[in-house]
């Protein structure tokens, strides 16, 4: 489970807390921000007005919304790698090509991060947009990433964020965890078999820079349509070359950076 830091600033973390209530309720009155974190009105506006002279939060009338700031950092965030940026081409040609929803997921903190979402002409939305954090044990994202982790590292994220079970399906043993990391890394696939979502299937591959995950390709749909042939063959072999082809493309990316930094 998560750790409480003991030297964490309390300002800080609750300013921050009011961001992520924001962002969960939509625009809100003081009083319904304040009600829903059990702080002071007066301690709850303090950070508000901080906020809104930093253009973080804005204001229309009495309710209080996410300023539009946020925007430039997200945009900062999801390019801060450029091999984050070549994937977003090939998880849209990935949606086009099955009709589904496929996304480009990475780790941070030891959880599963959308960086890019593209939908097919069949997709469900199920509220997964880019930012949208998971449990990396639970997914065919998160499994592709940790198969080509360390143990150690491995056994850092469980001992942080545990095994909860998220559907009917969901592997919350971890030995039985261990065992499913053994056979993607060996057959280089992942899946997810109504594992996050009760009727909803998924598989990702790995995109690998100089044999680490750096992330993964994924694409999930309706259990009744992702199955058979088309989940565990046709759809993995598509993600399968585009990974290749991105992997060669972020490994020359990184070899011609370094040769324009070296001092003739």
């Amino acid at each position: 489970m998560v750790e409480r830091n003991k030297e964490t600033i309390q300002a800080t973390k609750t300013s921050f807390e009011i961001v992520h209530t924001l962002q969960e309720i939509g625009p809100a009155r003081l009083s319904e921000i304040a009600a829903e974190l059990e702080l002071a009105e007066s301690t709850t506006h303090r950070h508000l007005q901080t906020l809104h002279d930093m253009r973080y939060v804005s204001r229309d009338g009495e309710r209080y919304q996410i300023g539009l700031r946020f925007a430039r950092l997200g945009r900062a965030a999801q390019t801060r790698d450029p091999a984050y940026e070549m994937t977003q081409r090939h998880v849209e040609a990935l949606a086009e090509e099955t009709g589904e929803r496929a996304q480009f997921v990475v780790e941070d903190h030891g959880l599963g991060i959308y960086l890019h979402v593209e939908t097919g002409s069949q997709a469900v939305r199920v509220g997964f947009g880019v930012g949208r954090q998971i449990h990396l044990h639970s997914s065919s994202a998160g499994k592709a990433i940790l198969a080509h982790y360390p143990r150690e590292r491995v056994d850092d994220i469980l001992d942080q964020w545990g095994l909860p079970a998220h559907a009917a399906n969901t592997i919350t043993d971890r030995e039985e965890l261990y065992e499913e990391l053994e056979t993607v890394r060996e057959r280089g696939v992942a899946f997810n078999r109504e594992e996050h979502v009760d009727g909803l299937n998924g598989t990702a591959v790995p995109v690998k820079r100089d044999g680490r995950a750096i992330g993964a390709l994924a694409v999930a749909g309706p259990s009744h349509r992702l199955t058979g042939e088309w989940l565990d063959e046709e759809i993995p072999d598509m993600m399968l070359a585009a990974a290749n082809e991105l992997e060669l493309n972020v490994t020359y990316a990184s070899d011609a950076s370094s040769r324009d930094h070296i001092v003739e």
